[in-house]
């Protein structure tokens, strides 16, 4: 499945731009888990890209949610500093499959250093999400 997304970022509470993300997912699992990757860039130049995995969770036959754990590189570009160029991405997702191809869900995610570094502020995004699911 590959997932695109645009979404308002907030920092320390208040909204301070705007991302896009792409999203694959790997057609193989390892038990309940896929591997997937992740890309996203602001308005301001920050750059975040990662790998990790994918759980999804059946709700109902037409509605699912998502949980990704992703560690990944971090760029600040123009945007906020995070502390540093490591950080964690988790995200809870809720969604609807339209068809047997496509779904559109809702998703927030938070990344930070984990306290990995010794400034950690975190950085969260609300996003709205269209998803191939077949090709």
């Amino acid at each position: 499945e590959v997932s695109f997304s645009v979404g308002e970022v907030s920092f320390q509470g208040e909204s301070i731009g705007n991302e896009v993300t792409i999203f694959a997912a790997s057609p193989h699992s390892f038990g309940p888990l896929q591997p997937t990757f992740s890309l996203s860039v602001t308005d301001q130049g920050g750059t975040w890209f990662g790998y990790g995995f994918l759980n999804t969770l059946e709700i109902s036959e037409k509605s699912f949610a998502k949980f990704r754990f992703m560690p990944g590189v971090y760029s600040a570009g123009n945007d906020v500093d995070l502390g540093g160029w490591l950080m964690f991405k988790s995200e809870i997702e809720l969604g609807f499959e339209i068809n047997e191809f496509w779904a559109i869900s809702l998703g927030y995610d938070h990344r930070s250093s984990g306290d990995i570094w010794e400034y950690n502020p975190g950085m969260e995004t609300v996003q709205l999400k269209v998803t191939r699911q077949k090709f």
